[in-house]
């Protein structure tokens, strides 16, 4: 699992057309699909928060988690100009553990696809279960395992006035897992640094994520292709989950 220590410097440009308010929009729309009402969120693999602010100021209790400190630290920056009180903070979402429990955990921009093994996911849905209220929700997205498989190998390189990006990705079938390998120069000052990272993402079928889920002692209430209420399909690239503890 990897802690986008270069990566978070630059992360919020390359996501900067991503609609996070849409995000939380069909979030809201699940939850009302459910009548499920939750006073309290915890968000894992939060990132720099871009999926956690926009509930924060829809008057939720958020709070947000991660990995990676330099995330963390720019999601602390954020909330800040904004004038949130969100609690975000650095740990592993296989072993954290909250003093109080809240009413609904999300994790969502494929944060589960870096879980390494079945084991992990297994664990995480555990610690999750673990730190909701009786009843709470669980909702979570992961990038299809048929949509990784059918990636091509591809160099992509961004050049921005403070940074050159190079992107060089692809799909290993023998561990199911798409590898992405980043070298990146940013400027500061006069001068520029260079980084690199490798990040790899891990596919799971949705029988193996509901069977996890039971393990844990969680109700399967829906599977949906993203931002839609179809049930997954053959060509879904992302699937939404909503589960229930049991």
């Amino acid at each position: 699992m990897q802690c986008y220590a270069g990566l978070a410097h630059i992360y919020d440009f390359l996501l900067a057309g991503v609609d996070f308010e849409g995000w939380a929009d069909y979030l809201e729309e699940i939850l009302l699909r459910f009548n499920y009402h939750p006073r309290t969120i915890l968000d894992l693999a939060c990132g720099t928060g871009n999926t956690t602010l926009p509930l924060a100021r829809r008057g939720y209790q958020v709070m947000g988690l991660d990995l990676s400190p330099a995330m963390v630290a720019i999601a602390r920056e954020k909330a800040a100009k904004q004038g949130l009180a969100v609690n975000f903070f650095t740990a592993d979402m296989r072993s954290f553990q909250l003093k109080e429990p809240v009413d609904l955990i999300t994790c969502f921009h494929d944060g589960l696809n870096y879980l390494a093994d079945y084991r992990d996911l297994e664990r995480t849905f555990q610690q999750v279960r673990k730190n909701l209220t009786p009843g709470g929700m669980f909702v979570f997205d992961l990038n299809a395992i048929q949509w990784l498989a059918g990636t091509t190998p591809e160099v992509t390189v961004v050049d921005e006035p403070n940074f050159t990006l190079v992107w060089q990705s692809c799909y290993r079938s023998f561990d199911c897992s798409w590898e992405i390998h980043l070298t990146a120069f940013i400027r500061e000052g006069e001068y520029y640094y260079k980084f690199t990272e490798q990040h790899r993402e891990y596919g799971y079928t949705p029988e193996q994520v509901r069977q996890a889920l039971q393990a844990a002692g969680f109700k399967h209430l829906a599977s949906y292709d993203a931002f839609s209420f179809t049930p997954i399909h053959t060509e879904s690239r992302r699937h939404f989950y909503v589960a229930q503890r049991s």
